[in-house]
């Protein structure tokens, strides 16, 4: 048989490898040494624990290295001191295990250790702490690395139809949404304050019934992905979204929604009256689009639609749309963006731009912020062949030219300064130099809290957030 080069390559390498374990001598070993850990701690923050049946969730992979610095070879024993029960899993060098014996370490050489950890239930409403360690020895030397991570119960929610008048309420304990969940026709699922809910990848919540979160501005509702910890809570496209499908309706209130592909899309239409109510809620950090309405009908007031992939609101084919004091920016530069965040359009097209259907719109803009890097951060699609109605009042707007994109623009401010404190943290809430500030026209009916709750003065601020 010929043996191909790519063969003779690993068959060389291999008995190379063999070849200089054999020829290191028992001399040449240091009898002991103590070895150091490029950290004295593995902490995982705080992970779900188990499932029941699963093997959902598993934390993230951490990674340390050990070193050997002796100018002699070191034969290694590692050992997690939990033993087989413990819930730490370790690989080093590519060897897994809770027990690894004779690991060979080179002169002043070192070794990668990965670490991962699954937690069992600890029956307890809050985060519980979990400790164990990993012990590494040379003869009699032995050095130590601290495991640690807490642990949290929740509810889990796998798949399902939702019963009718399902109610979320508990504040101690967070829900956890694994795979997606239906709000069936006719029935109700309401989400109460002061509940946090973490979904998983490739989740949604898709609403035929109806759906509505009651958070108040002492306790909000949060929905976000599931990976609890401060080093994801701004990265996007961890799960899907929520979905109103034809039929399905709510009322959200007070919630921060983040993290979505998409946070929110609007597919009914139910008469003339809004299929979606939005109060006092921020969407952001979504991979696509904060909201999303089709041929739709969507009230907002005092919200927050910030840092998404394309569209903090993109209106598509039609549909009724009034915007109160919201706030509308991107900054995060999650994507390469080639056209306005804001999109407002009466129309639907191929991918080459071929005009498919077209609907009537309307759509109503006041004492609102739309900004970002871009010289126009608003854009318009419109044909002749449906009504295109577009009315701003009282807005801080980035826009080339706003008096060519609205029917009626009353009293608008153009490329001002908008103020936010630190659009780097994603924080829009104004500053003393906000051009906006007690600016705002009127409401119908008036708005007397802002995004957090806070009493607005007379005149008011443009915006979501009085200063």
């Amino acid at each position: 048989m010929k043996l191909s080069l790519k063969n003779i390559i690993f068959l060389w390498l291999a008995l190379a490898s063999l070849f200089t374990q054999s020829c290191i001598k028992s001399d040449q070993y240091a009898a002991n040494s103590k070895l150091i850990f490029s950290k004295d701690t593995v902490y995982f923050d705080t992970i779900f624990t188990r499932m029941p049946g699963t093997t959902y969730p598993i934390s993230v992979t951490k990674m340390l290295s050990i070193k050997n610095n002796e100018n002699a070879w070191v034969k290694a024993n590692f050992k997690v001191a939990g033993g087989s029960n413990s819930p730490y899993k370790i690989n080093i060098d590519g060897i897994a295990g809770k027990e690894i014996k004779d690991l060979d370490i080179g002169p002043n050489d070192s070794v990668f250790i990965f670490v991962q950890c699954a937690l069992e239930a600890n029956n307890t409403n809050n985060p519980a702490l979990v400790l164990d360690s990993l012990i590494a020895n040379v003869g009699q030397s032995t050095s130590k690395l601290i495991l640690a991570a807490y642990g949290w119960d929740a509810h889990y929610v796998k798949n399902e139809i939702l019963p009718n008048n399902t109610v979320w309420n508990d504040v101690k304990k967070p829900y956890v949404i694994v795979e997606s969940i239906e709000v069936a026709a006719g029935n109700t699922f309401t989400i109460e304050k002061g509940v946090q809910v973490f979904a998983s990848a490739r989740t949604g919540i898709f609403v035929l019934g109806d759906f509505n979160i009651r958070g108040t501005a002492q306790e909000r509702v949060k929905i976000r992905g599931d990976k609890p910890v401060y080093a994801t809570e701004k990265l996007p496209n961890q799960w899907g979204g929520i979905f109103y499908l034809p039929g399905g309706k709510g009322k959200i209130e007070f919630a921060d929604i983040s993290n979505a592909t998409i946070g929110i899309r609007v597919d009914s239409l139910l008469n003339n009256t809004p299929s979606l109510i939005i109060n006092q809620s921020k969407i952001q950090y979504c991979g696509q689009a904060s909201l999303i309405g089709v041929s739709t009908n969507i009230k907002a007031t005092n919200c927050l639609f910030a840092d998404v992939g394309s569209y903090t609101f993109l209106a598509y084919l039609g549909g009724n749309y009034v915007f109160n004091h919201c706030t509308f920016a991107e900054y995060s530069g999650i994507n390469t963006r080639q056209q306005g965040h804001l999109a407002i359009t009466n129309t639907q097209r191929d991918p080459n731009g071929v005009l498919l259907k077209w609907k009537d719109l309307d759509f109503t803009l006041n004492n609102s912020i739309v900004d970002g890097p871009m010289t126009d951060e608003i854009f318009i699609d419109n044909v002749s062949k449906a009504v295109f109605n577009i009315n701003s009042n009282y807005n801080l707007l980035k826009s080339k030219d706003p008096q060519k994109l609205f029917n009626n623009t009353s009293n608008y401010f153009n490329k001002k300064n908008t103020g936010f404190i630190d659009v780097s943290i994603g924080n829009y809430g104004i500053d003393s130099t906000s051009f906006g500030i007690g600016k705002a026209g009127v409401s119908n009916p008036i708005n007397i809290i802002d995004i957090n709750g806070k009493s607005r003065k007379n005149p008011c601020d443009i915006g979501a957030y009085e200063k």
